[in-house]
């Protein structure tokens, strides 16, 4: 069974990712790099915090949960990565001649689960509830983090199943720590001095 599901892997990964080309490449390493996307996150903040009347207690909460996200998806990463070891596919000499590894660089070692989608994932999970006054834009939140993820297995770093798993993680990460925010904000009389 496991070796039907690493075969599917290897499979999918060849077929999307020769989908590619070199035309295109460019734009798909700007897509993949994290540091394209701060303006994003700059504007989603910015919806955020000008979509709600906060205390300064309340924009520290959300900076804090925002940052413990971030950390916590991608240290999550990390760890997964060195607990099951699985080579990235650029690294695997069975399967770097059969795919176009676009980018420069494989990154580390090993790629299970992928970080990039654990991330995208968590922000768009996140940002999503959080904004809500702004339903109209919450699906492409989902779009950009695909887009994101896709990036990866187009430059041939990482497996579908790194994807997957990684995006799964980051619903679900999202989703906590939007609960965990709101749970702060409504109970910040914890945070305060007793009277």
């Amino acid at each position: 069974m496991f070796d039907k599901l690493k075969s599917l892997d290897v499979d999918l990964l060849i077929f999307l990712n020769n989908l590619g080309s070199e035309q295109f490449d460019f734009l798909w390493l700007i897509i993949t790099n994290k540091f394209t996307w701060i303006p994003l996150y700059i504007l989603l903040i910015y919806l955020y915090l000008n979509s709600k009347k906060l205390k300064i207690r309340s924009i520290f909460l959300f900076f804090f949960v925002v940052g413990l996200l971030i950390l916590f998806t991608d240290q999550s990463s990390n760890l997964s990565k060195q607990l099951f070891q699985v080579l990235r596919p650029c690294n695997d000499e069975s399967i770097s001649g059969l795919i176009r590894i676009v980018k420069e660089g494989c990154g580390g070692l090993y790629g299970f689960f992928s970080a990039h989608a654990a991330n995208s994932f968590a922000i768009a999970t996140f940002f999503y509830f959080i904004l809500n006054n702004y339903n109209r834009i919450g699906k492409f939140f989902f779009v950009w983090a695909t887009v994101v993820s896709y990036s990866r297995v187009y430059c041939g770093v990482h497996f579908l199943s790194d994807i997957v798993i990684g995006g799964a993680y980051g619903l679900i990460a999202g989703y906590l720590a939007y609960i965990f925010y709101e749970n702060l904000i409504k109970n910040q009389s914890f945070f305060s001095k007793s009277e």
